[in-house]
């Protein structure tokens, strides 16, 4: 059987010339999520899983502030887990990293909160009016850089 929380599992060995899997601090995985402004808010639809890409920002503690489409509630997800995961890959070499963010979110409800991201961003796809944020607290942040 083959461990999942393992980067090649308990007995998979990596490729001869390919560097193995790092993982990363919390720190280092925030300053990855810096490095990219896309994403996948993973949560639930009618009690169905749900991964919607996503435009997103990180404030200043490292919340993860995602754009509500029109078409959702945000006050059903107050208080929700969700997850958040960014990654940047280069196809021909493999190499890159992914970020997985966990927490709790909350509608973004501050007028001035909100008029700042209206401003900074983050920005919402072309084809999705906004009606407001949603910040998810990271309660645990993992991240995995791959290849080097």
């Amino acid at each position: 059987m083959v461990r999942s929380d393992t980067p090649y599992g308990a007995s998979a060995k990596p490729e001869a010339g390919r560097a193995a899997a790092e993982e990363c601090t919390r720190e280092q995985s925030l300053a990855l999520l810096r490095q990219t402004a896309i994403g996948r808010l993973i949560h639930t639809d009618d009690a169905m899983p749900a991964v919607t890409p996503s435009c997103f920002t990180l404030d200043g503690v490292g919340e993860v502030v995602v754009p509500v489409p029109a078409s959702w509630r945000a006050e059903v997800m107050d208080g929700a887990v969700v997850g958040f995961q960014a990654d940047l890959f280069d196809e021909r070499t493999l190499c890159g990293w992914t970020v997985l963010v966990v927490g709790r979110s909350r509608p973004v409800t501050d007028p001035v909160a909100v008029e700042a991201l209206c401003r900074r961003g983050p920005r919402s796809w072309g084809h999705r009016p906004v009606t407001g944020y949603l910040s998810i607290h990271p309660e645990f942040v993992t991240g995995t850089r791959f290849g080097s």
